[in-house]
């Protein structure tokens, strides 16, 4: 049907194609029943037929969807289309009719191959015949190009009406869905990438890694674990917005070192992963030093401050029959690994890293319950005054044996309290423990003795920690000059960590710097930080070992602690040339085997019962010390 002569009103245009198709019967009401698809009223077909055509003529075009009427086959015609078809596809109905071909030019080629209601209705009407299906209703949303070439999603809800001669005419509805379909689109993007890095998510990246692993690769598979490093601090100095903007940099940097076709991913907090294919092992590597020197020549600027980043990265090569979920494992494994190194470089998984994360799980089980039990021990090593000997207070330490595991050193369980949380119970434990001893061994000696307590960063960050302590001290009937926390260099540069410090020094209780020398601290900054002792680390005494080395950095130390009023504390004491040397360069306190072994705290009264007699003669040389706690 040629409509392009156009000389007849559009009434006469619907009832002429009206005609052609109901001529054999003479039923309009088929037509225009099925046409209009669920919103004709029965009534209104009955009475004159033309009537009835002109009211459901005016009814489908109220309808804010293309309705239309077509003949089966790649060469059949369009009967009718309502004039809605120029506002969604900006083709007039004449034009679209003219042309039987114009819906198979603007159909995308691959809603094409993959849509079922295209392959219908391009069947030819003896397929249809073979396939006939009362009230079978076809249904599917696919995109067809828009006269101004931008792309168009419709739903095409259509079905077959047979007449009595067993000729075909599909009816159908074409329903703008671009919106609808938009906003699917989105959502299914929001649900998949991260909202802060617009990078994939998790989920997506697991997806990935799925079918990564279901190809065939001519090289390997790897994924990247990516964790920046001291995040934490970034969140407690610059807030979460702070820290928002480190994620974001972070990610971009990340996703502008990866390779084409390599898939970049936020996969939680300030974790991120690479996924990369077909490569060699000296391609992931390289891939993992360009990210790490990517980052850290990033700088994200805070108020007149620049904070760089840092990262730790595990890598894991797939290897036969890997899952998913093992090639993460063992990627987020070698990241770990790659922390407990130094941070700042990366690791390459190997099986004994598992056999190390499974002792590891069993040592955070085993704590978990020595913590339940009340199993934890302290044992005190003295603090002694190098001019006259004697105690001028204890250290406490935590000690732990397992009927199991034997003796576990401190070194091990308090990384797995920090790394699982449990820090907090044992801290806790510690100082009450610590300042329970104390009371009672005050309560049968006069001597005015302190306990000295380390106290973890992640304690420190903790709002309640302050109150707690003090709480401690008032429960056990001690005044706050009684203990001191040790802290390391690193936490002091920790706003939370100082405003803690700061808390507790303004109830009296007084802070020293833990192994002091081997980490942050610079003159300018050191006498601004809430603190009253200095502990110098042990690794100062090697040198002067043998009395014949001058100790010119020690004597510096000393000498700034001095300028600065803190008290001096030397670590790992170990022979009487160490107590001259450190009497010689000025130092007030030591402690070490040399001096006094750790013990249980009722062994220490044999100490002060020594009054003011020096425990180390000034004369002292080599030999055993005089006393052994």
């Amino acid at each position: 049907m040629d409509s392009t002569e156009g000389a007849s009103p559009p009434g006469d245009d619907v009832s002429k194609a009206a005609a052609d198709v109901a001529a054999p019967t003479g039923d309009l009401d088929a037509i225009f029943d099925l046409a209009a698809l669920g919103i004709s009223d029965r009534k209104l077909f009955e009475g004159d037929p033309r009537a009835v055509g002109r009211r459901s003529q005016l009814q489908v075009e109220r309808v804010p969807a293309i309705v239309y009427v077509a003949e089966p086959g790649p060469n059949g015609r369009w009967l009718y289309v309502s004039p809605q078809i120029e506002a969604i596809l900006g083709f007039t109905a004449q034009q679209w009719m003219a042309n039987p071909d114009l819906w198979l030019q603007l159909i995308d080629p691959q809603d094409k191959r993959s849509s079922v209601l295209a392959k219908s209705a391009l069947a030819e009407e003896k397929d249809l015949l073979a396939n006939r299906a009362e009230d079978k209703v076809y249904s599917d949303t696919y995109r067809l190009r828009h006269r101004n070439g931008e792309t168009v999603w419709v739903r095409d809800d259509a079905m077959v009406l047979w007449d009595s001669q067993g000729h075909a005419t599909w009816h159908g509805v074409l329903v703008d869905v671009t919106r609808e379909k938009h906003l699917e689109e989105r959502l299914q993007h929001q649900a998949l990438h991260d909202a802060l890095t617009g990078l994939p998510n998790r989920k997506l990246f697991q997806d990935r890694v799925r079918q990564a692993l279901w190809k065939p690769h001519t090289g390997q598979i790897a994924v990247l674990f990516i964790d920046l490093d001291n995040f934490k601090t970034v969140n407690d100095r610059f807030g979460h917005a702070g820290g928002d903007e480190v994620i974001a940099a972070a990610g971009r940097r990340i996703q502008s070192c990866a390779r084409e076709g390599d898939t970049a991913s936020r996969v939680g907090g300030d974790e991120f992963a690479l996924l990369v294919e077909a490569v060699t092992i000296e391609d992931v590597t390289a891939l993992a030093n360009r990210v790490i020197a990517g980052l850290s020549k990033t700088e994200v600027a805070f108020s007149r401050q620049t904070l760089t980043i840092g990262a730790s990265i595990g890598i894991a090569i797939a290897g036969p029959g890997e899952t998913t979920e093992t090639l993460l494992r063992s990627a987020d494994l070698a990241m770990y690994e790659a922390k407990r190194q130094g941070r700042g470089r990366h690791v390459l998984y190997e099986p004994t890293l598992y056999a190390t994360a499974r002792n590891h799980s069993r040592l955070r089980e085993a704590l978990q319950t020595a913590l339940a039990d009340d199993v934890i021990t302290l044992a005190y090593m003295p603090i002694v005054d190098l001019g006259t000997g004697a105690v001028a207070g204890v250290e406490a330490l935590a000690r732990w044996s397992d009927r199991q595991l034997g003796e576990v050193p401190p070194s091990q369980f308090i990384q797995v309290a920090e790394e699982t949380g449990l820090i907090h119970e044992l801290g806790h434990w510690v100082i009450e423990q610590a300042c329970r001893d104390l009371a009672d061994w005050r309560s049968v000696h006069s001597a005015e003795v302190y306990v000295s307590v380390n106290a973890s960063p992640l304690q420190l960050e903790n709002d309640q920690f302050a109150s707690s302590v003090v709480q401690s001290l008032l429960d056990h009937g001690l005044e706050p000059s009684a203990l001191v926390l040790e802290v390391t260099e690193g936490m002091l540069l920790v706003e939370r960590g100082r405003q803690s410090l700061r808390e507790l020094r303004a109830h009296g209780i007084r802070v020293a710097i833990d192994d002091f020398g081997t980490g942050y601290s610079s003159l300018s900054y050191l006498r601004h930080l809430p603190v009253d002792m200095v502990k110098i680390d042990q690794t100062f005494l090697s040198p002067i070992e043998d009395n014949t080395t001058d100790p010119a950095f020690l004597r510096a130390i000393i000498r700034l602690a001095e300028t600065l009023h803190l008290v001096t504390i030397c670590e790992g004491v170990e022979t009487a040339g160490h107590v001259c040397n450190l009497r010689a360069a000025g130092c007030g306190y030591g402690q070490g085997d040399f001096l006094a072994r750790p013990g249980p705290l009722a062994d220490v009264p044999a100490i002060f019962e020594l009054g003011s007699r020096p425990l180390i003669p000034p004369e002292a040389g080599t030999g055993e010390p005089s006393i052994k706690v």
